[in-house]
This record gives C-alpha cells, structure tokens and sequence, in this order.
C-alpha cells in the first residue's frame, strides 16, 4: 500500500498553491503543522491587507484520497474568485524532491474541486462577466507575452 501526505500552502491571494512538506504516512503531523501555520497567518498583524491564503493537507493511499482539510478564509474570498481553470494552481517545481506526475495530478484536482465547493474558483464565462477589469487585464498580458514570445 503506497501511501503519501502532502502540505500546500498559499501566501495572500489562494490562486497559487506551493509544495511545502511531504509527509509519508504521518497525517496527523501535516494537519497539527497547517493548523498551526494557518493559525499563525490569521494571528500576524497585517496593515490592510486580506486574510492570509491559506494552508491544504491530503493524504493519499493507492492513487486516492482518503482525508484533506482546507484552511482559509472562504467567505472572504467568495468576494475575490479567480477561474476555475487557472494552470498554477498547485506548484511542486521548487520542492527538492520528484513527485510523480499522477501524484501532483491528484492533488491539483482534489484541491481545485475543493476551491470550486467553496465558490473561490467558479467557471471563466462567469469570472470574465463578474471581473471585467481583470478580465481585461488578463488578455493583455497574455497579449504582451505572447507578442514578446515568452
């Protein structure tokens, strides 16, 4: 039985969810450390700036995910959604050690489902319609980066 126990973690904005620790089998030691990083993020003092990102713990066993918790301000966000098909979402590049592909696959859906239940990440049409500054903003960086050839 393979079993592994991932924590993301998002500074500010959620829409970027970034490897912190692997944690094997050791759930319960991930979840006590999202907890108390979460709790410390909420606890910081902050000059008007929105609550913390937040911290996401899932565990996984044969391919499938059998617990996860999401920590952060959903109310909050509710009021600052993002689409549902951004491709960063979860970034495992500058973690140190290879994850398998079908791995961070998982993780990235089970955390994407996660943010749509929640109402952060809802479907581009609306987005575009809700956030048309954004929007545009969007289109034009895309825009310039692919005039520049990045």
């Amino acid at each position: 039985m393979q079993e592994i126990t991932f924590h993301l973690g998002s500074a500010g904005h959620p829409v970027s969810w970034t490897l912190h620790a692997v944690y094997g089998r050791a759930s319960g030691i991930a979840l006590a450390s999202a907890r108390a990083w979460y709790a410390r993020q909420v606890s910081a003092p902050r000059l008007a700036t929105p609550p913390p990102g937040g911290q996401y713990v899932v565990q996984i066993r044969n391919d499938q995910v059998v617990n996860a918790e999401l920590l952060f301000d959903a109310e909050y966000f509710r009021h600052h959604q993002e689409p549902d098909d951004v491709f960063w979402l979860c970034q495992f590049h500058t973690f140190p050690l290879e994850i398998p592909e079908r791995l961070k696959n998982i993780v990235t859906a089970d955390l994407r489902s996660r943010l749509i239940a929640v109402g952060f990440l809802i479907p581009r049409a609306e987005w575009i319609e809700r956030y048309p500054d954004q929007a545009e903003f969007l289109r034009q960086f895309r825009e310039i980066r692919h005039r520049d050839g990045a």
